[in-house]
């Protein structure tokens, strides 16, 4: 209802539900451009993995699945 009324006030007035993209990867210290899903390529592989979450945070055996995750790379 509140929306028509701003609407019926202002008719020329753009739509305000613009959501802003990320401008950088939300890994904490990673400064690159996202290229898929708000990661950089390197951080996206690693949350195809579960090696960080949505948000970017490490889980609390980060350590033991990053050693499982580089084995798995060299081999």
């Amino acid at each position: 209802m509140e929306k028509d009324d701003k609407q019926k006030k202002n008719p020329g007035a753009p739509p305000n539900n613009v959501v802003a993209l990320p401008t950088r990867c939300p890994v904490d210290s990673c400064g690159k451009k996202p290229k898929k899903m708000h990661f950089c390529e390197e951080h996206y592989e690693w949350f195809k993995v579960g090696l960080i979450t949505k948000k970017g945070e490490k889980p609390k055996d980060f350590d033991k699945k990053y050693a499982a995750f580089k084995r798995r790379k060299a081999a």
